[in-house]
């Protein structure tokens, strides 16, 4: 084959098919999450059993009301204001701009803020929650306060990102009936959560703008309060296991589009083999590994027991804790696909690379 003396090769036309391929993959996945909310939704909102699970785990919540789990769990979400929220996307700001990634910065922000508006533009458009009553076989009782306070708390979040505010019981009370738009078989849609989506979308925010050899510190750092935060919300009553689950995905699938936008810009490429991780991040990823398949399996052998329990007692109480475990092994989830992807991409610099000219030997 014959070359001629000298080629010159523009790096950005040369890049165009690398960035594309990328672009896809981490589109492709945005999708995929995107649909695992759907079917979250489909599973537990549009089906009998779904509600009667979720409605058991709400009630064992209340029984657990007086106990200090539920009170550290309501504290916590507490914290969740319009304060910390603006401080911690002021952080991932800073942090990104301190790097000179303008982009990365705003790609950070963009996920977190985005994933709250999302929730609730989610929460507004899907359809109410169907009334399927007190089944014969479950006797679980339709429990719908304590969601619709967490509903009302994220339309304060939401409104331009602006704040969370726990809503009072009696606003509560007031959103839950005060529905003249719904059907008597309807209640207000819940899904996803906001605290939730707020939550996770912050540690991913993080997580794209900081160097790889920072991700160790900034899981251990953040990854804990966000899961928490998802737990939380059941452990106080505020949400449902399907809002949790659902706005997890919704965060990852929000961070995957912003990648997938930067990528395009050629500002993130593929980085080096995942070989090349040092230790402490092959024991962090070994840690997430372990921890949401321990989450997830004392969640499915808790939903056995609430299937197989006797007194209703028992089976709310089941149900309670398998909703928790369920949260979390959901939320180290996907927050190990967001690492995994994020540790194999590299940053170039604060703009897309210019031409380069290349000899011919």
């Amino acid at each position: 084959m014959l070359y001629s003396e000298a080629l010159a090769v523009d790096r950005h036309t040369a890049t165009v098919g690398s960035r594309r391929d990328l672009r896809n993959r981490l589109m492709a996945g945005a999708v995929v999450a995107i649909a695992g909310v759907f079917v979250v939704y489909l599973l537990a909102v549009r089906t009998r059993w779904g509600q009667d699970y979720e409605n058991a785990a709400l009630v064992g919540a209340q029984h657990h009301v007086s106990g200090s789990w539920y009170a550290d769990a309501d504290r916590w979400l507490n914290r969740l204001t319009a304060e910390s929220f603006g401080v911690s996307l002021a952080v991932i700001a800073i942090v990104g701009l301190l790097r000179r990634r303008l982009l990365l910065a705003l790609c950070g922000v963009l996920t977190a803020g985005g994933a709250v508006v999302a929730a609730r533009f989610l929460k507004g458009v899907l359809p109410s929650r169907p009334v399927f009553g007190t089944g014969a076989a479950s006797g679980h009782p339709v429990h719908t306060v304590a969601a619709n306070a967490a509903a009302a708390t994220l339309h304060t979040l939401s409104a331009g990102v602006t704040g969370v505010a726990r809503a009072t019981t009696t606003a509560a009370h007031a959103l839950a009936t005060a529905h003249p738009g719904l059907a008597p078989d309807q209640t207000p849609n819940t899904l996803p959560s906001g605290h939730a989506a707020a939550a996770m979308g912050l540690f991913f925010g993080a997580l794209i703008v900081v160097s790889r050899r920072w991700y160790v510190a900034v899981t251990l750092l953040a990854l804990p309060g966000a899961a928490f935060a998802g737990v939380a919300t059941i452990a106080a009553d505020w949400h449902r296991v399907s809002d949790t689950v659902a706005a997890d995905l919704l965060a990852l699938a929000i961070g995957l589009l912003g990648l997938a936008a930067v990528a395009q810009l050629g500002l993130v490429r593929p980085g080096p083999s995942p070989d090349s991780s040092t230790l402490g991040q092959r024991l962090l990823y070994a840690v997430l590994l372990s921890v949401a398949t321990a989450a997830l399996a004392f969640g499915a052998a808790y939903f056995v027991r609430y299937h197989g329990a006797v007194s209703e007692a028992a089976r709310n109480d089941a149900a309670y804790w398998s909703a928790q475990a369920f949260a979390l092994g959901a939320a180290v989830a996907a927050a190990g696909a967001m690492l995994a992807v994020c540790r194999n991409l590299d940053s170039v610099g604060w703009r897309p690379p210019r031409g380069l000219t290349i000899q011919a030997p």
